[in-house]
């Protein structure tokens, strides 16, 4: 099999080698099948993007208000300004900084090479075109021609023996390339530190808790202990705020996975269960129908006019409140969780009953870690919960519709101190539910009983013993039964769901089908559900039963304290509390690698990387299978491929056009995902640090197939034809190999143009949307589609563009024109990729632009192979007379090489401890930048307080007249918070004054200035914080700013508080305080949401799963079946948290 391999590839590449180069009327062919892809997939774009704005605009409504445009303009090139007029700050602001320092790359891609285009394409080309080889009689031989055709004329090959002096020119357009490219990086990394320094010490940054916290790992056991890592740490300017001291759970976090999955299943079973319940009624209703027809003739219209009321009756009972049982009132929003923190601190009532409402992020603020510095200060005034987003209603087919009702506003809640909030209790249901009665309640819901775990002894397994948790549901169920469930009117039981029994009890094993004892679904969920809800609600309790790990998160009081703690040595021992890191998002952490010893991370990266040496290796195999594709003709020469003769020209050709490019495709699309999983299990703490390990990986492996496989196997036909002879060979190699580069000109003209438009088209969206989206069956999977943006993995982006650009310079001088496909290429990425990023694409979390670098780097290869090239080509270089011409090439382009070696490593060693940190030197004028945002953020929340004292006086002026004022207008509760405010102002002017730091220094001054320094309030803030709600009150209610919304989903994320500059910095600590903690602790019980139907089997399933279990949270609010028994539903999931679109 390997000789027939050998066979088929010197087969193959003879028969290729032996053509002649690429001929005009084969590349204008290429060029004519790409403008055409080009254009089917752009006009495609243009006649759908204005009426599918869900797919091409979905960030002019579907993100946070922080992050979202302006709708694009509709037209067929309207639209384009915005993509040009777009400033760099503005896509900072909503995107972050490694959306533009992408773009940026880009327009860095495209100063290198737009001059080296107008500068080495007029100059070479004609060097090698004029006088060239072409098909002239070769000098010295017997009247043998050349065979330079094609675009080869205009390569490297085509100077003749007789005119190698000219190569003195691709010399000089060497030099003049390394100098120009070495110079474009030297600026562009000096203006990438200057813009990543700008925003890391902004204002709106270090209001972050990312930007003052350190991840320290590898902590010793003596060290993990509160004073002991305070005292080690408080040396620091400004001292520790908090310490948060990780512990293993693991255990707890396997439940947590598990219980998403099973609360799925079962969610999707009693979904079903409804569905065909519903279904079998509707075949019930026909047949009767049919029947009375028969009696009567029937009337059309009466049917329509039945359709039409059963969808009425739908979208009411979808707009209706529902029955939600077993609420566990966990808090999903921002003002639940600073009211629950509050709360805690207020007196209890007098007749000495209160209402504790369990949260097991905040339950176990002092168990974790132990917090310092000040907690849970209360706050006055509260914050507005504002339901409005996503509670009204809109339309969306199969999901969404329209209400003609407007929600009414809850009334205010008075707190002990006399303040106002806007909040509804938080132990009372999110929204107005009925009971199973059928009564509406908006009362205070009494907390449920929590059971107490059991004593467990020493000689125990923690967390192994069945005894250790108590029965989660009712054994007797089956026999205290109140009659016959309703579904078994409409069904059998052989007709519901099922599910297969793993073989064994490890959860990660998967069910395969038709192999596993077989289970009712909806029992098994049940019982399965209730356990783990149990067992993760007492674990959360009892976080201390857990280890401890061996990393700890630590916040400091200034920014400049937590750059100069990773920078520092913290141990005597090596990898010892190293590494540190600063700039991680909480919810960004990868939890299972925090507890990895020093020597197991590197056991690690050693097996990691040994197995990314292999793959890099051995996909070149099934790359080179997809290269045989394209050589079907070549086959059938093999007795075993003969059959390849019978089959039509037409598919042979097809086959040769289409098979090879989607497997290749298939093999890049699966490569990162795996890249991605052998990162995670090297050791890595972060997201962002696995996308900027699968950078590197990504790019090795595109550098290795994609340049390295292609050029060496355009010479292996010469080479093997000339192994009888080894001196040959590299007279061979030189000549073929600036024959490769027309495999590049045909590679980038197709990713040019087809790619880009598709990019712009999004045909795997389209097809998500319109094909994928049929499967899904239950309304959360419909919200999660609606709802849920693409996700930019950059890991695995900047290679591509990376790996095509250092192509581009190796080729630039052997083969300029490749420099024009470049061009073409950069540009049109550019335009595209702006785009998306603006309208289409959202990034969660950020590195800080740290993949900008790297990348830069990763450039350098190209250099580096355009270098080794040209020395190698400058040696092989023959004259007339058979002898080397072009020596002194050669040996200026060693020393060009040499100091292109020495210029990476200044350059590096000059900028590399500026990428990651700040400097001390900065510190000084972020503080004056503080003041002066605080100022600016204290001049606008007293404008917008001057706003609404216009507003009221409006409203008393009318009052007085006589005239009707509106009902949902509650003035009283508003001239109680303007009271608390002009209580404010009389000790506070208008302007805040500045600090003085003309005399001391930021290092001198107090740890408590930090929380000072948000607002500029002191010790008054605690007064002055209801201008920050009210400002939060005025941007939630401006009219002003819906002005552009013409989406029916516009609303998702209106009301949700997520600028972390209008929260005081009280209630960003106890955010703090949540968001650092383990995820299974913050982890939160997940609801069953089940369609109501108009014949109570979505009802009686809540009431028996109550009586089942009081630990199952099952509701049927705002969702129902419409008249096709398809899921609909008016507002979010239940359990949607407010909390996770905050980044800290």
């Amino acid at each position: 099999m390997t000789n027939a391999l050998i066979e088929a590839l010197e087969h193959a590449s003879s028969k290729s080698s032996s053509d002649e180069g690429e001929s005009l009327s084969t590349f204008l062919a290429s060029l004519g099948t790409s403008i055409v892809i080009f254009a089917v997939e752009f006009f495609v774009f243009l006649a759908l993007k204005d009426k599918l704005t869900r797919i091409y605009q979905p960030r002019t409504y579907l993100v946070p208000d922080r992050e979202r445009m302006n709708p694009a303009p509709s037209g067929i090139l309207r639209w384009i300004s915005p993509v040009f007029q777009t400033s760099d700050a503005e896509i900072i602001q909503r995107s972050g900084l490694d959306t533009y320092f992408f773009l940026r790359y880009l327009r860095m891609l495209l100063k290198i090479f737009i001059p080296l285009t107008f500068l080495l394409v007029p100059v070479l080309i004609p060097i090698n075109r004029v006088g060239g080889k072409g098909t002239s009689i070769a000098e010295g031989t017997n009247g043998s021609h050349y065979t330079v055709t094609g675009l080869d004329q205009l390569a490297w090959g085509n100077v003749k023996p007789t005119q190698t002096h000219r190569y003195w020119a691709h010399l000089i357009m060497a030099i003049i390339v390394v100098v120009y490219v070495c110079a474009i990086f030297f600026d562009e990394l000096r203006g990438y530190i200057r813009m990543r320094q700008a925003y890391m010490t902004s204002p709106q940054h270090r209001l972050r808790a990312s930007a003052t916290t350190v991840l320290v790992t590898a902590i010793p056991t003596e060290w993990l202990t509160f004073d002991a890592l305070n005292n080690l740490f408080d040396v620091f300017p400004g001292g520790v705020r908090n310490i948060w001291i990780n512990r293993n759970f693991d255990e707890l976090n396997e439940k947590v996975k598990r219980r998403r999955r099973v609360a799925l299943k079962l969610e999707a079973a009693e979904t079903s269960l409804v569905r065909q319940c519903k279904e079998a009624h509707i075949k019930q209703l026909k047949a009767e129908s049919k029947k009375n027809k028969k009696n009567k003739k029937g009337n059309t219209s009466d049917d329509n006019q039945a359709l039409r009321e059963a969808n009425k009756r739908a979208s009411q009972m979808a707009m209706g409140p529902g029955i939600s049982v077993n609420n566990p009132h966990e808090a999903h929003t921002l003002a639940e969780v600073l009211h629950r923190q509050s709360k805690k601190k207020q007196p209890s009532p007098p007749n000495g009953t209160s209402h504790k409402v369990f949260d097991p992020a905040i339950a176990a603020a002092g168990a974790v870690g132990q917090g310092v510095g000040k907690l849970g200060k209360s706050v006055l005034g509260g914050l507005k919960k504002v339901e409005g987003g996503i509670d009204h209603t809109f339309t969306r087919t199969g999901a969404f519709f329209e209400s003609s009702t407007n929600n009414h506003e809850q009334p205010r809640q008075k707190t002990p101190n006399g303040a106002v909030t806007d909040e509804r209790p938080l132990v009372a249901p999110d929204t107005p539910t009925m009971d199973l009665d059928g009564h509406q309640t908006t009362e205070l819901a009494a907390e449920k009983e929590k059971p107490e775990p059991t004593q467990q002894t020493d000689d125990e397994d923690e967390g192994a013993n069945e005894g250790e948790y108590p029965i989660a549901y009712n054994e007797d169920y089956e026999k205290m039964q109140d009659g016959q469930p309703l579904w078994t009117k409409y069904i059998k039981a052989k007709d519901r769901d099922t599910y297969r029994l793993p073989w064994f009890k490890w959860s990660k094993w998967p069910t395969i089908w038709l192999i596993g004892r077989k289970v009712d679904a909806i029992d098994y969920c049940r019982k399965e559900l209730a356990r783990l809800n149990l067992e993760i609600e007492l674990d959360q309790q009892n976080p201390e039963k857990f280890p401890l790990m061996n990393s700890a998160f630590i916040q400091f009081n200034h920014q400049v304290a937590a750059h100069m703690a990773c920078q520092s040595v913290s141990h005597h021992l090596p990898k010892q509390m190293a590494p540190r890191i600063v700039e991680i998002s909480p919810d960004d952490v990868i939890w299972d690698n925090m507890s990895m010893k020093w020597w197991e991370r590197y056991v690690r990266t050693f097996t990691v990387l040994t197995i990314i040496c292999v793959m890099v290796i051995t996909w070149a195999i099934p790359v080179a299978f997809t290269g045989l594709l394209s050589q079907l003709s070549y086959l059938e020469g093999f007795s075993w491929l003969a059959w390849l003769e019978k089959l039509p020209s037409w598919l042979i050709s097809a086959i040769q056009g289409v098979l090879p490019t989607a497997f290749l495709a298939i093999l890049m699309a699966i490569l990162p995902p795996i890249l991605r999983f052998l990162c995670r299990k090297q050791g890595v703490f972060n997201g962002m640090a696995v996308e900027m390990t699968v950078q590197n990986y990504y790019f090795a492996f595109l550098f290795v197939q994609l340049f390295l496989v292609v050029t060496v196997s355009s010479s292996v036909a010469s080479i093997l034809e000339g192994s009888d002879s080894f001196t040959n060979w590299p007279t061979l190699i030189a000549n073929d190999v600036p024959k490769s580069s027309n495999y590049f000109f045909s590679y980038m003209l197709l990713r040019a143009m087809s790619v880009s438009a598709g990019a712009l088209m999004q045909v795997a969206s389209l097809i998500k949307w319109f094909i994928l989206a049929l499967l899904d069956k239950t309304a959360r999977k419909k919200w999660n589609r609606a709802t849920n943006l693409i996700q930019i993995k950059w890991g695995s982006f900047f290679p591509i563009y990376t790996t095509l650009a250092a192509i581009g310079m190796i080729y630039c001088v052997v083969a300029p024109l490749i420099l024009i496909f470049n061009l073409i290429t950069f540009s049109a990425f550019w335009f595209v990729y702006r785009y998306r990023t603006l309208y289409v694409t959202k990034c969660r979390f950020d590195t800080g632009g740290l993949l900008f670098p790297r990348a830069i780097n990763q450039l350098f290869t190209g250099l580096y192979t355009m270098e080794l090239a040209l020395i190698f080509l400058f040696f092989l270089v023959r004259d007339e007379n058979d002898a080397v011409s072009c020596k002194g090439q050669g040996i200026i382009m060693v020393f060009v090489l040499a100091i292109t070696i020495g210029y990476q490593v200044l350059l590096n060693e000059a900028f590399g401890p500026l990428i990651r940190y700040i400097p001390v030197s900065l510190e000084d004028d972020a503080i004056r930048r503080d003041e002066e945002f605080k100022r600016a953020q204290s001049a606008r929340l007293m404008s917008a307080m001057d706003s609404n004292d216009d507003d009221d006086d409006d409203h008393e002026t009318k009052k007085d007249q006589g005239i009707p004022q509106p009902d949902s207008e509650q003035p009283h509760g508003q001239d109680i918070e303007l009271k608390s405010m002009e209580a404010g102002r009389e000790d506070e002017t208008a302007q805040p004054k500045p600090v003085n730091s003309r005399h001391h220094s930021w290092a001198s001054r107090s740890s408590k200035r930090q929380s000072d320094l948000s607002y500029g309030y002191g010790d008054n803030s605690a007064r002055s914080s209801p201008t920050a709600n009210s400002m939060r009150e005025k941007i939630v209610h401006d009219t002003e700013g819906q002005k552009y919304y013409s989406h029916n989903l516009t609303n998702i994320f209106a009301g949700i508080n997520d600028e972390l500059e209008d929260l005081t910095p009280d209630e960003r600590d106890e955010l703090v305080q949540r968001a650092f903690r383990h995820e299974a602790l913050r982890a939160k019980q997940p609801v069953i949401w089940i369609p109501r139907d108009d014949i109570g089997v979505s009802d009686d399933e809540i009431y028996r799963t109550k009586e089942f279990s009081q630990h199952i949270w099952i509701s049927n609010e705002y969702q129902a079946l419409d008249e096709k028994s398809k899921t609909i539903y008016s507002r979010r999931p239940p359990d949607f948290s407010d909390l996770e679109l905050i980044q800290l």
